[in-house]
């Protein structure tokens, strides 16, 4: 069958089924009775007025069953694939958000260290230590005959302990 054949068929158009029995009907003969009436069979007007419908038949789609259960599933593929980007998406912000966490509190601690250093070095001066000592430790500067003059050429006793000692208890 050729093309424009086909156009003008039920291949290409939907009618109705109550139009094919209508069109059925108009076409049988008009019979009262059935062949072989005479040879002891009775007529069945039941029968006649009955008409036959023609199986309906679904038009085909131009779409085939092996494109459809592709395209299905491609789609399966294309949402799995964006669930996953989404959820990649989401693990990805929450490391971000931890590593700007863990950044923020180094932050805070290289800035405490900045001011204890500076706390340490404002109390290893000349003059913290001296109020500390002065303050704290009860220490008072040595009056002039509780130095102890020590002379390049002198005589090196035993140690330099051993002379503070002596002069420490000689003089008390």
């Amino acid at each position: 069958m050729t093309a424009a054949e086909r156009a003008y068929t039920s291949d290409y158009s939907y009618i109705p089924p109550s139009t094919y029995a209508r069109d059925f009907a108009q076409q049988l003969p008009d019979r009262s009775t059935y062949p072989g009436e005479g040879k002891g069979r009775t007529s069945r007007p039941d029968r006649e007025k009955k008409i036959r419908e023609v199986p309906r038949t679904q038009p085909k789609s131009p779409v085939s069953r092996a494109v459809l259960v592709r395209s299905v599933i491609l789609l399966v593929i294309a949402g799995v694939l964006l669930v996953g980007t989404v959820w990649m998406s989401a693990k990805a912000t929450e490391i971000k958000y931890s590593i700007n966490k863990t950044n923020k509190e180094i932050r805070t601690i290289e800035n405490e260290i900045t001011s204890l250093k500076v706390k340490i070095e404002g109390a290893n001066g000349i003059e913290s230590v001296e109020e500390y000592a002065i303050n704290e430790l009860k220490m008072k500067y040595p009056s002039a005959n509780q130095c102890i003059y020590i002379e390049e050429d002198a005589v090196v006793r035993d140690t330099l302990s051993a002379e503070i000692r002596e002069k420490a208890y000689s003089k008390s």
